[in-house]
């Protein structure tokens, strides 16, 4: 029971979302992390949820990694009021942490705002 973590998720919207419905940028990387990830992205169905920051399994690494020039237009869209898409996540093996899928420089933007969520489109297992 040591290892429980308390995870900090709120549930937007249950779902299921169909991956066709889901916000996001229209590129491929999307496709090709859920097929690393053993998901077909043509039956893939998500529901929307905010996370803590903490919760993400690269956290420490986000944290660690050095401003660049890839988040800096994330940051000013940010800053400017932009409400980008969620990022996408998936529940891993270890209790209570979640990979991310998509949206590496979202989750490294809303860091260097000091925010501490972040809205997530959570992959639903099978």
């Amino acid at each position: 029971m040591g290892n429980d973590r308390v995870v900090s998720l709120v549930v937007l919207d249950q779902g299921p979302i169909p991956f066709e419905e889901i916000e996001r940028f229209d590129d491929p990387d999307l496709e090709t992390a859920l097929d690393h990830d053993g998901a077909d992205p043509e039956t893939a169905s998500f529901r929307l949820v905010e996370i803590a920051l903490d919760d993400l399994q690269d956290f420490e690494w986000l944290q660690r990694r050095p401003r660049e020039r890839s988040t800096s237009y994330v940051v000013e869209a940010f800053g400017r009021g932009e409400r980008l898409p969620p990022v996408v996540i998936t529940p891993t093996a270890r209790n209570g942490v979640f990979g991310l899928l998509d949206g590496l420089n979202r989750a490294h933007a809303s860091l260097l705002l000091g925010r501490t969520t972040i809205r997530a489109y959570e992959l639903l297992r099978p």
